[in-house]
């Protein structure tokens, strides 16, 4: 049980300062809870696993994508900057080109983060029901369909969330403690974040609420402790800058484009599909257990008249005061004694920066910080120009928090009563949410419509591939270069041909520079090439038509539903007349005027 301590304080005006309080200590984290949060994290995870490895799927497009990257490192990418492909370099080093392999690395990001919120959960509310609250939310996180989906794929959403859930605990301890060390880390949390993905600006919005909001030593930005995060997270960056300044800057402007000009129409249905998706993601019996619990037991402090908190509340906490809180405060007067339990224990003004007013409000506060902006920008966006139910995936750290904390209450005696059934609700019912969305094919057959099957664009590919490959192996086109029309094409070719090294081209007649392939790897305007075309198109007549000689080789269909096929057409080209005529006459000399003595 949680022991009262001499760490609560309350106003005394200008009190003497505290002396240090003798014992104090972190809360453990080690223990049996923490162990069987592990086991369920291992489990999950090796659940996970086996899914990708039995289910007969291959990467999605997004992932060949990043892997194709991660064999051409750079600084930056048209549309990403560069941690997942180096992420996804490390993977494959460690556990091998396979399915598995390229996913492995960012997969164990997640039970990363769920362990991380344990951390965020202790420095929240420092006693050991608080640590019970976080492996609470830990477990929660593991379960909810967001992560049961998106745990499976190597996306850049991996490394944003921990880093949104590292951020958040460096700024909080940051602002309480105002120690240069904690500044730094938020710096290096901020910075990587921001190399595997721009949505980690964002957190810009909760840093600004909790400078001033969360009273620690001093607020504001009127400090050093700020300004070395920012400088730390800008020269993290830096590299991603000066790469897109020589670029032309394409990764700003397609997040910008993404963003702002999107050629999808938003309105108040998107905006509620976006709305509904997130109460999915979160796992709708825990979003309910969370409002009824809330209704029923408000968070401590949101009742609370002005600055004051009920005094009986205190005996039921164990904070650790933080050295930052020790001046200027003074020990609490602590409610109803043996010998007067009929007395009505008044309430006291708390000091806002005492370890209790931190825990009991302050901390709520944050993890609605942690969360609404984002949100909020998301929701903005699914009014304008529609919005991915994935874009305020990080989100789902606070409301996951929150959520935890009406099942396991931080700042109570470990034996107090519990919610258990709605625990046990909300993690059974995320599990069996989750494992229908994923094995609903299993259950009904192939004869499942496309529309129900999440994995339905990763089936088929390595079938279809694995059909046309005897075609590379002919020495009359051994070597030649693999040009398609499609970016979904060139990424899963550059992946599922791997062991051919082949080098993939853009269809790319109008020169434009839309995605990272156009950018990089369009097929030069020059006379005379010999390529294999790959396309889904069986008459690709306005790329045909470009070159001397045709020479269909194989087509393939694999159904994937009754409803969807993988379907490829394989073509050998030889001479290419250039993107257009002029170009032809200019490169060939066909265009020149004969010479006097040919006349």
């Amino acid at each position: 049980m949680n022991q009262p301590t001499n760490a609560l304080v309350v106003s005394s005006g200008a009190a003497p300062a505290a002396k240090r309080p003798s014992g104090q200590r972190w809360p453990k984290i080690w223990g049996p809870r923490m162990w069987k949060l592990l086991a369920l994290v291992a489990v999950l995870f090796a659940y996970r696993l086996w899914v990708v490895r039995h289910s007969g799927i291959s990467l999605f497009f997004d992932e060949a994508q990043y892997w194709d990257w991660s064999k051409h490192l750079a600084w930056g990418y048209f549309s990403k900057p560069p941690l997942i492909a180096g992420l996804i370099w490390l993977s494959t080093a460690l556990f091998g080109s396979g399915v598995l392999g390229v996913k492995a690395l960012t997969m164990l990001l997640y039970p990363a983060t769920a362990l991380s919120m344990v951390g965020l959960a202790r420095a929240l509310w420092p006693t050991s029901s608080g640590v019970r609250t976080g492996m609470v939310a830990g477990a929660l996180f593991m379960t909810i369909p967001m992560v049961g989906l998106m745990g499976m794929f190597a996306s850049t959403d991996a490394p944003l969330i921990l880093c949104w859930t590292l951020a958040s605990w460096a700024l909080w301890r940051a602002q309480v403690t105002n120690r240069m060390s904690h500044w730094f880390l938020l710096g290096v949390a901020c910075g990587v974040g921001l190399m595997g993905k721009y949505t980690m600006a964002a957190f810009a919005l909760t840093a600004v609420w909790t400078l001033w909001a969360v009273h620690g030593p001093q607020r504001g930005l009127l400090r050093p402790g700020p300004w070395l995060a920012f400088l730390v997270a800008l020269a993290l960056l830096s590299p991603n800058l000066m790469w897109n300044a020589t670029n032309g800057f394409p990764t700003l402007q397609h997040t910008v484009e993404l963003t702002a000009q999107s050629d999808r129409s938003g309105g108040i249905l998107p905006t509620l599909v976006f709305l509904a998706g997130q109460v999915l993601m979160l796992g709708p019996v825990a979003v309910i257990a969370g409002l009824w619990l809330y209704k029923r037991q408000p968070l401590p402090g949101t009742s609370m008249p002005g600055n004051t908190a009920p005094t009986s509340q205190w005996a039921a906490s164990s904070q650790m005061m933080l050295p930052s809180q020790w001046k200027n405060s003074t020990q609490a007067t602590m409610p109803s004694q043996p010998g007067n339990q009929g007395e009505q224990a008044p309430k006291r003004p708390v000091v806002r920066n005492s370890a209790y007013y931190l825990a009991s409000v302050s901390s709520y506060r944050f993890l609605w910080a942690m969360s609404i902006p984002l949100q909020a920008s998301a929701i903005v966006q699914a009014l304008y120009a529609d919005a991915h139910v994935n874009w305020a995936a990080p989100s789902m750290v606070g409301f996951t928090l929150l959520i935890a904390s009406r099942l396991s209450a931080p700042l109570v005696p470990l034996a107090a009563p519990r919610p258990t059934s709605w625990l046990i609700a909300a993690l059974a019912s995320n599990l069996v949410l989750t494992s229908i969305t994923l094995h609903l094919r299993d259950a009904v057959g192939p004869t499942l419509s496309s529309k129900y099957d999440v994995l339905v664009r990763m089936r088929g590919w390595q079938e279809a591939f694995a059909d046309l490959a005897p075609e590379l192996e002919d020495p009359v086109v051994t070597g030649l270069p693999v040009l398609t029309d499609s970016r979904l094409f060139i990424t899963e070719a550059a992946y599922h041909w791997r062991r051919y090294n082949v080098q993939t081209l853009a269809w790319n007649p109008k020169q434009q520079r839309q995605d990272h392939y156009e950018m990089t790897r369009s097929l030069p305007n020059k006379v005379g090439a010999d390529v294999l075309l790959l396309t889904s198109n069986p008459k690709p007549d306005e790329i045909t038509k470009r070159f001397a000689i045709i020479q269909h080789m194989k087509s393939t269909t694999i159904a994937v539903g009754p409803d969807r096929n993988v379907e490829m057409h394989l073509f050998f080209l030889r001479g290419f007349l250039g993107y257009d005529q002029k170009t032809y006459l200019e490169q060939s000399g066909a265009d020149k005027p004969p010479a006097p003595d040919e006349q």
